[in-house]
């Protein structure tokens, strides 16, 4: 028998423009514990009826055949966007995958039934904002219950222009090195097929605006993520896209820490934890998005069952027997990936380094704007963020990852070709609340500058409070010599500034004489005292 639709839910179900046509799929009645996409509505907005204090269900956008792709946020003061660690989970990019969204709806069940009762999932709601999209794939999900029973239909129902052949591979879709290392197909009928395009299905552009939606003042609030999948019993963390351990565009104290978190989760449900690619390449996937782009420790959770106890479709379609069970199994891991979310890095000893007001090693965008008040007057060199290319002047090795802040990229046919000319240029960070207690703004780097340089050309870094007004902390000048690339080490105290709302600063300028200088800053802390 199948359960019946709540009233309210038929309200919400009337807002999200569903196709009629599809609304009669239905599981066959000995799977009948799995959930439609009307089952699943009439069930999260069931739960925002019951627990109104603590859970708000919006849609974040619609599927190709106009299925809203719903979310839950689950907190204590849900309706305020309070500043506590965000997490995220996921279920349903791949159509034939329903225990996947068994498991979004599980956690929902947990935190839920468990608030009040329970103390560790109480203070899970009370400390930080979680986020529950339960199907990134509706249209999907539901046409693959228009089969003898099933399909065993994995993508989207996107049609693909001059082809027979409907569908995007959603887990291929997203646009961190896209379609780069032979981990999808180009070929519009293969199951792994990754669109014409990154983000060409609005189902993963839905999921990528709304990562985007939670970039408060540049920084990301979602610190950590699961996505879930079947088959195969794994834990995977980033990247899919490469086998290299820690890459160009990861830092070894983040690979540390997401193999750390992967590690733990899987002694308590008895999962395989591995890099992605050690399972197999992919490209185009969401953890790697999430990962390269957001900077969010995203993991993809490969359910029951494993391969080893069945190798064919039939892993995509599990008795509903197994629904309990199998979701359950997960709980511990699935908290503690909730708790980690206060810092990431705690497994790894780097808590008092890396979670406190500030860490920015520049992997990824976390606010910072060149020429804040329009009144640089440099001419060339004006600071970004990126990847350096080397020159005498300018170091091509950051001190982390791939990319630092640095006074123009570019290496250009001399060293004096894209360094600082004209003026002063500057950048200035989103805002910092600094805590009672704080511990020192740490940075490293350097400014270089060739036998031309006078001690009117400088690199400069200040503590900018609310009100405008700006305190220098440090200042190196230049000098009549040459003075190579070397990165060093700054430490300031950041007590005069404790309990107040900053921004951080740099400068470098070529003020005198025209002068060849180049300026570069990375990994960035405030640290916990």
């Amino acid at each position: 028998m199948r359960r019946p639709v709540l009233a309210a839910a038929v309200a919400l179900m009337a807002m999200a423009t569903i196709v009629p046509a599809a609304s009669a799929a239905d599981f066959p009645s000995y799977d009948a514990k799995y959930h439609t996409y009307a089952e699943m509505v009439a069930e999260i907005q069931a739960a925002q009826t019951a627990y109104p204090g603590i859970v708000a269900v919006h849609s974040i956008g619609k599927s190709y055949q106009g299925r809203d792709i719903w979310v839950a946020k689950v907190s204590d003061n849900v309706a305020v966007d309070e500043p506590e660690p965000e997490v995220m989970f996921d279920g349903l990019h791949h159509a034939r995958e329903h225990l996947s969204l068994e498991q979004t709806l599980a956690i929902l069940r947990w935190l839920t039934h468990g608030y009040g009762t329970d103390p560790r999932v109480t203070n899970i709601v009370n400390t930080r904002e979680i986020w529950i999209v339960f199907a990134v794939n509706p249209d999907g999900a539901e046409y693959d219950l228009t089969g003898s029973p099933y399909r065993g239909w994995r993508k989207n129902r996107q049609p693909n222009a001059g082809s027979t052949a409907i569908g995007t591979d959603l887990n291929r879709n997203y646009g961190y090195h896209w379609a780069c290392c032979g981990g999808s197909s180009s070929t519009r009928s293969s199951d792994t097929y990754h669109g014409p395009s990154a983000f060409s299905a609005p189902e993963t552009r839905a999921v990528r605006d709304f990562m985007a939606s939670r970039r408060i003042g540049g920084r990301q609030q979602i610190r950590t993520a699961i996505t879930f999948h079947t088959a195969g019993e794994q834990i995977l963390w980033p990247y899919g896209y490469t086998k290299t351990d820690v890459p160009g565009d990861m830092t070894t104290a983040d690979h540390a820490a997401l193999v750390a978190l992967g590690k733990k989760m899987a002694a308590s449900n008895g999962y395989t934890a591995m890099q992605s690619s050690s399972l197999y390449v992919t490209d185009g996937d969401e953890i790697d998005w999430a990962y390269g782009v957001e900077h969010i420790f995203m993991y993809t959770f490969e359910m029951y069952p494993s391969h080893s106890q069945v190798s064919t479709i039939k892993r995509f379609y599990p008795p509903d027997e197994v629904i309990g069970p199998q979701t359950e199994r997960n709980r511990d891991a699935i908290l503690t990936l909730i708790e980690a979310a206060g810092c990431p890095y705690t497994l790894t000893g780097l808590a008092k380094a890396n979670c406190g007001a500030l860490y920015d090693d520049f992997e990824t965008f976390q606010g910072w704007k060149t020429n804040p008040l329009g009144t640089d007057t440099a001419k060339a060199g004006a600071w970004q963020r990126g990847n350096p290319s080397a020159t005498t002047r300018q170091s091509g090795t950051t001190v982390s990852g791939s990319d630092a802040l640095v006074t123009g990229t570019k290496a250009g046919t001399t060293a004096s070709s894209n360094d600082v000319d004209g003026g002063v240029t500057t950048i200035r960070s989103a805002p910092v609340a600094l805590p009672a207690s704080v511990g020192a703004l740490t940075f490293r780097y350097y400014l270089a500058h060739s036998a031309n340089a006078t001690s009117l050309d400088y690199f400069r870094a200040y503590v900018e409070r609310a009100d405008g007004s700006r305190t220098l902390v440090l200042q190196e000048v230049g000098a009549p010599n040459t003075d190579l690339p070397a990165w060093a080490s700054a430490s300031i105290s950041m007590t005069p500034w404790a309990g107040q709302t900053v921004r951080i600063v740099f400068a470098a300028a070529d003020r005198g004489q025209p002068s060849t200088i180049e300026a570069a800053v990375d990994d960035i802390r405030i640290r916990r005292p």
